[in-house]
């Protein structure tokens, strides 16, 4: 009988932020790799998912941000190597008043950019302009989320 692998629970988000009356999304630099993607971690004992993906946001972007609960939720999943696999759940959050920054150890730097922009920018997982896109076609039908209720 074959075993399944093993699999690793992580969780991070879409952060977007409205400025200017523009939707700006948040990409951090991984350190060592300067590779970027969106901020995410593995789960620790006790926390929930969104628990954990606040976290990460806050570990890895500097933002204290608040899950978009109405939003859709995006999972990947892929093996880290032979025998180990890896599931990260993606929330949608949002954050004002704030600027991100990387913490040290964390995040090498920390890029605001628009959902075009973001392309340019070479995030290194194919999902990560996939899961950007979903939620940016979603708060274009939903603008009132980032709008505090009001129509842009």
């Amino acid at each position: 009988m074959e075993r399944k692998p093993a699999m690793e629970e992580s969780a991070g988000g879409v952060l977007v932020t409205l400025l200017e009356g523009r939707r700006y999304f948040v990409l951090v630099e991984e350190c060592g790799s300067g590779s970027l993607s969106l901020p995410k971690g593995h789960r620790e004992a006790g926390e929930t998912l969104e628990e954990t993906a606040l976290r990460e946001i806050w570990e890895e972007a500097g933002v204290r941000a608040t899950l978009i609960p109405e939003a859709p939720v995006q999972v990947t999943e892929y093996e880290i190597y032979a025998g180990l696999r890896k599931r990260v759940t993606y929330f949608a959050a949002t954050f004002s008043g704030q600027i991100p920054h990387p913490h040290p150890g964390e995040s090498g730097a920390v890029r605001i950019c628009t959902a075009e922009q973001a392309e340019r920018q070479r995030p290194n997982h194919p999902t990560t302009l996939t899961f950007i896109r979903t939620i940016d076609r979603w708060l274009e039908e939903h603008p009132e989320v980032l709008s505090g209720g009001q129509s842009a």
